[in-house]
């Protein structure tokens, strides 16, 4: 497939896949600021799968071309999207982005992003004037992560939500429910780690510098002892990152507490499932 003259549009996506353009996922469950970004991930998913073409993501194998991208999510980059292509990272065994966001080569990602701009920014971004409690104000409350939060139970405590709410996920691919049940976990895991606090791609200066971390994590057979997932290691995201602001963490010791709190979550939104 020549990917850059047949997809101009997620219409074409579709025509690869044969699926109807109109289906979109039930996102009645989502939070309101995250309902656009479930509906976009869906589709990117979608796009996802005709950039590959059939080809299984292999990270036991280091000589697969596979690469993430960083964007610039600064509303100075460009004041009507707040996203640029940024540049792009080689992934062997380690991701940050996991299976369903690599793409196999840079010229089809940078013109991914073109094409499906929109949804980049939905699912990278939180929208600032709806993160609200349910009071409609902020958290203020301090919070020690690490000794209250040992489950996903513990942050629906937090959030005082029902841990057994999960979304529909039946318009979804088969090898993609459990990831999207997950997502939307981890989306309301990220919330509570951050309390309140907004999280701000515009905050470049040193002395007040905004921490923010995207983890990056081994995803290869021999991982953890042959368990196929560990944490790796953190990258600093300051207005660029390959994952966006929901999988951003406010500091390395919460980042790798999380990975081992929600790891099978990680495993499910990061690794396909094999066939």
């Amino acid at each position: 497939m020549n990917f850059e003259p047949e997809v101009n549009s997620y219409e074409d996506i579709c025509k690869i896949l044969n699926i109807d353009p109109e289906i979109e996922p039930d996102v009645y469950a989502y939070d309101e600021e995250d309902q656009k970004a479930a509906a976009s991930l869906f589709r990117l998913w979608n796009v996802n799968k005709a950039a590959w073409n059939g080809e299984m993501i292999d990270f036991n194998n280091d000589d697969q071309e596979k690469y993430e991208t960083l964007y610039d999510l600064s509303d100075e980059i460009d004041l009507h999207s707040g996203l640029m292509y940024f540049t792009y990272r080689p992934v062997g065994s380690r991701s940050h982005a996991g299976a369903r966001l690599l793409w196999p080569g840079i010229t089809i990602a940078k013109h991914i992003i073109k094409v499906m701009q929109q949804d980049f920014v939905n699912v990278m971004k939180i929208p600032e004037k709806i993160i609200k409690t349910d009071n409609g104000s902020l958290k203020l409350s301090t919070m020690n992560f690490k000794s209250e939060i040992n489950s996903y139970g513990d942050i629906c405590k937090i959030l005082n939500i029902d841990p057994d709410l999960k979304p529909d996920v039946s318009t979804y691919a088969e090898e993609d429910r459990e990831a999207a049940i997950s997502m939307f976990r981890l989306w309301k895991a990220n919330k509570a780690v951050w309390n309140g606090e907004v999280i701000d791609f515009n905050n470049c200066d040193r002395n007040e510098y905004q921490q923010k971390y995207e983890v990056m994590c081994n995803l290869s057979d021999e991982a953890g002892g042959g368990s196929g997932f560990t944490y790796s290691s953190c990258s600093s995201a300051g207005d660029y990152s390959a994952v966006g602001a929901r999988l951003l963490w406010p500091n390395t010791t919460v980042a790798k507490h999380m990975t081992k709190v929600m790891r099978e979550d990680f495993i499910n939104v990061m690794k396909i499932p094999t066939k």
